[in-house]
């Protein structure tokens, strides 16, 4: 696709004309429910965890902590990697007293997401080998916190685990890194940049998300919509 090898000319054409959000609203979407399926299988060893000291009685709950972990990726996607950066764009760039509508930063936004769902993809695709290899720790009530914190911290301790968290921080800031080579082409010309300018508007927030996946993958927690 040009947009991820030739990304000026995709948006100089593209914003020659009128936009469309059909085309980058359907890649937020995508990119949500790919969030959503990873998040459900990350939850599992979690929702193994409490179920376990919840008892059998609680086993159908525990299938809908499982669907809202999925829901609330879905939604963490759509509106904190699509609206709200993109919200993030449009707020720096006034400072460079950049023009356009935040209809066209959030089409900038949406065709910059195909890189972290790419990203997002193997990720799902590890945690399916990795996840059911996680050793959950048995706790048989929820009356002691100690052990229900220690368990916890066991279970984000646990090797498989762990090297899961890693791989996917690592791929994560990778393909974050080349969709902010395609936003910052993207909001040159969506708010009508210098090229100087749209790298310091993508740079900030791109840089402190990085900043946030190298700190969490270091603790070992991972984060949600992360790819």
């Amino acid at each position: 696709m040009e947009v991820l090898i030739r990304p000026d000319a995709f948006f100089s054409r593209i914003f020659a004309g009128e936009v469309s959000l059909k085309v980058p609203g359907l890649i937020a979407i995508v990119g949500a429910i790919v969030t959503a399926i990873s998040a459900y299988v990350i939850s599992g060893p979690t929702v193994k965890l409490i179920s376990g000291a919840a008892g059998s009685s609680a086993s159908g709950a525990m299938g809908l902590i499982g669907a809202f972990g999925a829901i609330g990726g879905f939604f963490a996607f759509l509106i904190g990697y699509w609206i709200i950066i993109a919200g993030i764009f449009h707020v720096i760039s006034v400072i460079f007293k950049g023009k356009g509508s935040f209809h066209r930063t959030l089409t900038a936004g949406g065709y910059g997401l195909i890189p972290i769902i790419i990203g997002g993809i193997i990720s799902a695709l590890l945690a399916l080998y990795y996840i059911p290899l996680v050793k959950v720790p048995v706790i048989s009530s929820f009356s002691d916190p100690t052990a229900v914190t220690r368990a916890i911290a066991q279970l984000y301790a646990d090797p498989a685990m762990r090297e899961f968290t890693q791989i996917s921080g690592i791929i994560s800031i990778i393909f974050l890194i080349w969709s902010a080579n395609i936003w910052i082409f993207g909001i040159k010309h969506a708010r009508e940049l210098s090229i100087r300018n749209a790298v310091i508007t993508v740079g900030i927030p791109v840089v402190l998300l990085i900043v946030y996946i190298v700190v969490t993958t270091v603790f070992g927690v991972g984060i949600p919509g992360a790819a």
